[in-house]
């Protein structure tokens, strides 16, 4: 997923309620979906400049923890394949 700076979110707003449709700003601003256009203006309308910020991920987890999960899904994985395979 693509991440768009909040300029263009804002130029996408902007745009928007100069009366130009999604479909025409998300062609112009190059974003492949409209509906991500759809989805910044319905943050807009709901909590202004500050819904249209990048939001950080609620949890921060260091490599290791990342290194175990992966190890856990890959060894659960290995098991089920030979209870249905």
């Amino acid at each position: 997923m693509t991440k768009f700076s909040l300029e263009i979110k804002l130029k996408a707003v902007q745009l928007y309620l100069s009366g130009i449709g999604s479909s025409t700003i998300a062609r112009r601003l190059s974003i492949k979906e409209k509906t991500s256009v759809q989805i910044w203006i319905a943050r807009y309308q709901e909590y202004g400049v500050q819904g249209l910020e990048i939001r950080s991920p609620q949890y921060n987890y260091d490599g290791d923890f990342k290194l175990k999960v992966l190890k856990l899904r890959y060894q659960k994985c290995s098991i089920l394949s030979i209870y249905f395979f």
